[in-house]
């Protein structure tokens, strides 16, 4: 189900924009977003008291390292905060974000509308629905067809009544080992992607088994790898035979972490957050193998601490550090 406005065009929030016209693309950010649902519990008094601050200069040292512990940290629904971090971005070169807040974590159309016309950036934005923990109560009971109509509708139509319409699936999220929610999750977005089209972005769980695991359901149910991004590839996969594994499917592989060097995640303690360093390592390495072209850039700026206003990086990272 494709419309004759959207035949090789990106679907942004403000309508379809000619690929051409995209400029410098960050392909996986949240510039609204709540992500309380992943809020670690500090298990000290000290780390307790700290959980319930708000995200300022006196703690932003403890936050970078506990970055799921404190409330305020998590979420970040502040239109103007977000309106200046997306223009620092524009003015550093860039031109689109993707904006892959998902349903479960609070996406909001008109906002991401608002921020596109405000700081002169085009906004892609994802449809389907996130990690298990934050489907909506009545996701068990729902058939796979009822799922796809609702992406599909997304895409085709917009959003409930705001006439906004998503452009890419995603990003539709996974556990380790991902749950049969998950997996009709998945399943759905694939059937909305046969059907419109659009593009699918994958949240792997935290495994180096995941990846290749989610890829080979989805070949199985019939979808368009070549129109298929992994993401989280540089803090899922840590060896060089299972990335090149990965690559060889055909699939785009998304090095969305940049700037975000925490060594341990609180809420993920059996794996490590690699260093810009060592992502441009990885990246070197798929490149010289011949994937290039097979490669995408993101931040996933998914909490305040990581926002020029707070004290972080920015969404223009990549553009005034990295490249």
């Amino acid at each position: 189900m494709t419309t004759h406005d959207t035949t090789g065009k990106v679907l942004t929030v403000l309508g379809p924009v000619d690929p051409h016209d995209l400029g410098v693309t960050i392909t996986h950010e949240h510039l609204l977003i709540d992500l309380s649902i992943v809020f670690v519990e500090p298990d000290d008094e000290e780390g307790r008291r700290l959980a319930e601050e708000p995200v300022g200069i006196g703690n932003l040292g403890w936050i970078r390292t506990n970055w799921s512990s404190n409330r305020d940290n998590l979420v970040q629904t502040d239109i103007d905060v977000a309106t200046r971090e997306a223009a620092r971005f524009k003015a550093a070169g860039g031109g689109t974000i993707v904006d892959a807040t998902s349903i479960g974590i609070d996406r909001n159309p008109k906002a991401l509308a608002e921020i596109s016309r405000a700081a002169g950036i085009h906004v892609v934005m994802g449809a389907g629905y996130y990690v298990g923990p934050a489907h909506p109560d009545d996701f068990s009971s729902r058939p796979v067809d009822s799922i796809t109509a609702e992406i599909v509708r997304d895409i085709v139509t917009g959003v409930g009544d705001t006439g906004i319409r998503s452009g890419i699936i995603g990003e539709v999220g996974c556990s380790w080992p991902w749950t049969d929610n998950e997996k009709k999750s998945v399943a759905a977005a694939v059937a909305a992607q046969c059907e419109t089209g659009a593009p699918l972005l994958i949240h792997p769980g935290r495994d180096q088994k995941a990846p290749i695991e989610i890829v080979k359901f989805i070949e199985r149910e019939g979808g368009d790898l070549n129109r298929t991004v992994m993401s989280h590839v540089d803090i899922r996969i840590y060896e060089r035979e299972i990335l090149r594994e990965l690559a060889a499917t055909g699939i785009y592989i998304e090095y969305d972490t940049f700037g975000l060097e925490s060594p341990f995640p609180p809420h993920a303690p059996d794996t490590y957050m690699p260093s810009d360093y060592q992502r441009i390592e990885q990246l070197i390495g798929l490149i010289e193998d011949g994937y290039l072209e097979r490669v995408v850039l993101a931040h996933d700026n998914c909490t305040k601490h990581r926002l020029r206003v707070f004290g972080g990086h920015g969404f223009d990272h990549i553009p005034t550090t990295i490249t």
